[in-house]
């Protein structure tokens, strides 16, 4: 049975080595940041610097591993139905950058509901890693500049993670609403559904 996070919202989930689980984008248009950390010592987190290193790929694909900052492997990618590619360069949103854009103090974003997800299951991190931006379309072109388009996901586009270490994974979908990483700059609901092992 699958169970949403709303647009703009965060969501922390306990893995067991060996499980599932499926991420879906729901209406096509949402980014969603992620993280994952080893469930029994939080300062080992999934390293999309590592990740690059050991994959020498700016972005994830089908079948790669996701690695820790102790390269230790935590995930694996192990199914993704959409177009496109998923971002391993930019920082999550925070209030600095909403600030930076003119916004009103308060204004959600992915930093704080990485921190509040985790809070509410009774856990803490004292560093906010960079994320893995599922469904974010930051183009590099020749010259290595980069862009921020609309998403090329569909609706009901999907990805599968699997554990490969007892962690935890913390989805937060973007609350962005000033440039067009959500298409429409309106944050909207993905589903995630845990797997049989």
């Amino acid at each position: 049975m699958s169970s949403n996070i709303e647009g703009g919202t965060g969501k922390a989930i306990r893995l067991t080595k060996g499980q599932a689980i499926k991420l879906t984008n729901t209406y096509g248009t949402q980014t969603v940041d992620m993280w994952a950390l080893r469930a029994h010592d939080c300062s080992e987190y999934l390293s999309v610097e590592h990740t690059r290193r050991m994959h020498f790929n700016l972005f994830p694909t089908t079948g790669d591993l996701l690695y820790s900052n102790r390269r230790t492997p935590l995930l694996t990618f192990e199914e993704d139905t959409a177009p496109g590619k998923h971002d391993m360069l930019f920082a999550c949103c925070d209030k600095w950058l909403y600030q930076h854009y003119g916004c009103a103090p308060g204004h959600p974003n992915c930093r704080d509901n990485f921190t509040a997800a985790l809070f509410e299951i009774g856990t803490d991190a004292v560093h906010v890693p960079n994320p893995v931006n599922l469904w974010m379309n930051v183009p590099v072109t020749e010259n290595a500049k980069l862009s921020l388009e609309p998403p090329k996901s569909r609706a009901g586009d999907y990805v599968v993670l699997r554990a490969l270490e007892d962690c935890i994974v913390v989805f937060s979908a973007c609350p962005m609403d000033i440039t067009p990483v959500n298409g429409g700059n309106t944050p909207r609901a993905v589903a995630y559904e845990l797997l049989p092992v």
